[in-house]
């Protein structure tokens, strides 16, 4: 027997419910809220690495990863890699706050996507779901990733006439010197010479 089109959906978000149900953080709901949750939320199934979440973007949304990971960047840092039953974006609690870090599928995941306006319904209807967000939101403290070691060695960019570049090159080498050891020298003197 063929299934019509709200028949599958219904089927759908009793899947969903099912599926939350496994996880931990939603023991504590009860089966009618958890279809309440599923029925608010877009089911979306991803296989590139296409972000969720964009650092610095406002939050418009939260999701619950129902399976596969996703790796958590500041800048491009990985800073985490999250597992289905994980709440990601609880920064959509604080209004007008960017999101911290971005969040990008690590192959095959599917999340449901919970709008801001819905999840704000959904918090007075569902006191579990607040606890939940609001335990999420104590785990996801922003992480100060250390600025990366200044490098030791830099390209110089600089246009200079070729003649005195050749010319440079040909005295480096004729002094057996190579030609970044000869410039590195020639910058160092210049700079001795120049401040006081």
């Amino acid at each position: 027997m063929k299934l019509d089109a709200a028949q599958e959906e219904d089927a759908r978000y009793r899947e969903d419910a099912r599926r939350l149900r496994e996880f931990t953080r939603f023991e504590k709901f009860s089966d009618a809220e958890l279809e309440r949750l599923v029925r608010a939320a877009h089911h979306t199934s991803q296989s590139v690495p296409w972000p969720l979440i964009r650092e610095q973007t406002p939050s418009d949304a939260c999701f619950i990863l129902l399976s596969g990971e996703v790796g958590v960047y500041v800048g491009q840092d990985r800073i985490a890699v999250l597992g289905p039953g994980e709440v990601i974006g609880e920064s959509v609690l604080r209004r007008g706050q960017l999101r911290s870090a971005t969040v990008t599928p690590i192959g095959q995941a599917e999340v449901l996507r919970i709008e801001r306006d819905d999840l704000a319904r959904l918090l007075d209807e569902i006191p579990a779901l607040r606890e939940t967000m609001e335990a999420t939101a104590a785990q996801h403290v922003p992480v100060d990733v250390a600025p990366k070691p200044k490098p030791q060695r830099s390209k110089v960019s600089a246009a200079v006439p070729i003649d005195l570049v050749e010319r440079f090159a040909q005295a480096a080498d004729t002094a057996g010197v190579d030609v970044a050891d000869a410039l590195e020298d020639a910058l160092t003197r210049w700079i001795e010479r120049n401040t006081s």
